[in-house]
């Protein structure tokens, strides 16, 4: 059972994967612990990680795999902070020297993190930007020798990146003993996503000639994505698209769904709609369109293509109607048009379908703990100095000549709310947070969950230039490095 049930989670055909949990007490298995492990594992795959974590509480006897499983449960639903505060009190039980009886072979089993543990919630530490934990993850690591095992490297290798630091990344990729093709993977991405595709580029032909010399490690399907994104982000299109061409017959690799996807952002971030178009016409037809198409409605709503726009919008919805990004990015391009009717109709539409956008959320770490704020968020403990804090901001911004970008902004409020809602965005309240609860000098380090505005990209190199500090920001695509009034993605992203 303990080997039928992961077979279970992983085969598609196989639809109701919770009766196997019947099958297993009918069978008097349930309180076998290698059972119970692969039941909490089977759980969290299929989303119900309140199952996973009754199991895991009733358990009479966890050892080292329990508590690996109940923790990649946590990562794998979006539990991170969960995974995080288990890391803590399985640190606590193995200080204590707290042992569970091993049933099968008589003997003691003392807890401790192990390397299944580290790379497993260190990704937790990328997703929360929780730098102060990944460094504490990364020496502990080091005490116990586990940071030369490749997979723990390659999850710090992201980490930090993930967390805004490159420097660290590339540090930890530097003196990895051994690197395999994930390796490569995560750090050609961090660069990419930091905006330094030369480096990227550099990193990748490196790899490509180890590869040529007889090294194991070769460029895969994952490989192609991470380098067109780095090239996507740096505005490297010439570059791009030569690797695109030469995919398959330099390396042996078909293109798929993804890597058309990426060639055709990277074509319409630098405005090249009707080739990226024509990309997206030439692909085979068993290929999903998916990713193409919202790659090419992203660049339309950058460039202002309403025509364009319409035509991808309309074959997303076709095949994902329930999608909301789909119908806000649509009615974005109609609202920074001044098309407002149409704008409404798109609106309408989804309160139609029943389709929400997803809100705007902003993240920091401060003192160990992460800190979330929604757009308009008044839920925080600082919530009335935060804002006190903005609005005086927001006077000494206009004084250095900001002007509120107020385009997409619902156009039946008047300019003064315009700018009051703006200003609510969830990455202006993290941000703000940060200067108020940090010393002077100290990097601001937010992650955000959507793309980031146009208006808050233009507000943040202000107010990186008037505090006189050094603002990251991670949004879904991209790190943005704020300091002196610019930006490091040069305002292409």
């Amino acid at each position: 059972m303990a080997s039928v049930l992961p077979a279970c989670v992983h085969c598609k055909a196989f639809a109701d994967k919770e009766v196997m949990h019947g099958y297993v007490l009918k069978l008097g298995l349930g309180r076998d612990r290698y059972v119970q492990n692969a039941l909490m594992d089977l759980y969290s795959r299929i989303g119900q990680i309140d199952n996973s974590k009754y199991i895991f509480h009733n358990m009479e006897s966890k050892d080292i795999v329990s508590w690996n499983t109940m923790i990649t449960g946590y990562v794998v639903c979006g539990y991170h902070e969960d995974a995080l505060i288990l890391l803590h009190e399985m640190q606590i039980a193995g200080g204590k020297g707290e042992e569970n009886d091993d049933v099968d072979n008589n003997v003691k089993v003392t807890l401790k993190p192990n390397s299944v543990t580290l790379m497993t919630v260190l990704p937790g530490c990328a997703a929360l930007a929780a730098l102060t934990k990944g460094k504490e993850i990364h020496a502990y690591a080091i005490r116990n020798g586990l940071e030369s095992d490749v997979a723990v490297g390659s999850a710090l290798v992201d980490m930090y990146a993930k967390c805004g630091c490159l420097n660290m990344a590339r540090r930890v990729f530097d003196s990895m003993p051994v690197k395999n093709v994930i390796t490569w993977n995560v750090i050609i991405m961090a660069y990419g996503m930091h905006g330094e595709g030369e480096e990227a580029l550099a990193l990748f032909k490196s790899l490509v000639a180890r590869g040529a010399r007889g090294g194991e490690v070769k460029p895969n399907e994952v490989t192609f994505i991470a380098i067109f994104a780095a090239c996507s982000h740096s505005g490297m299109v010439d570059e791009g698209q030569q690797l695109f061409q030469r995919m398959k017959e330099d390396h042996g690799l078909e293109p798929n769904s993804d890597h058309y996807a990426c060639v055709v952002d990277l074509l319409g971030r630098a405005g090249r709609l009707d080739e990226a178009y024509e990309i997206i016409n030439s692909m085979h037809t068993g290929l999903d369109k998916v990713g193409a198409w919202s790659s090419l409605l992203g660049a339309c709503r950058i460039h202002q293509n309403v025509q364009l726009g319409e035509i991808s919008a309309l074959n997303l919805l076709e095949l994902e109607p329930n999608v909301a990004s789909h119908y806000v990015l649509l009615s974005n391009i109609y609202s920074s048009a001044g098309l407002w009717e149409k704008a409404n109709a798109v609106r309408k539409k989804m309160k139609e379908m029943g389709v929400r956008k997803e809100p705007g959320c902003s993240w920091i770490e401060s003192d160990d703990e992460v800190h979330k704020f929604l757009a308009g968020d008044t839920s925080h403990p600082q919530s009335e100095q935060l804002y006190e804090f903005l609005d005086d901001l927001f006077a000494r911004m206009k004084e250095e000549g900001y002007v509120p970008d107020t385009s997409c902004v619902l156009h039946n409020v008047d300019e003064q709310e315009k700018e009051n809602l703006l200003c609510g965005h969830s990455e202006r309240l993290a941000i703000a947070f940060g200067l108020l609860n940090t010393p002077p000098g100290t990097t601001i380090r937010v992650a955000k969950n959507l793309r980031v505005c146009t208006d808050c990209h233009s507000a943040t190199k202000f107010i990186s230039k008037i505090v006189d500090r050094e603002i990251v920001v991670r949004d879904v695509r991209r790190f943005h490095h704020f300091k002196d009034g610019a930006c490091s993605c040069g305002d292409y992203w």
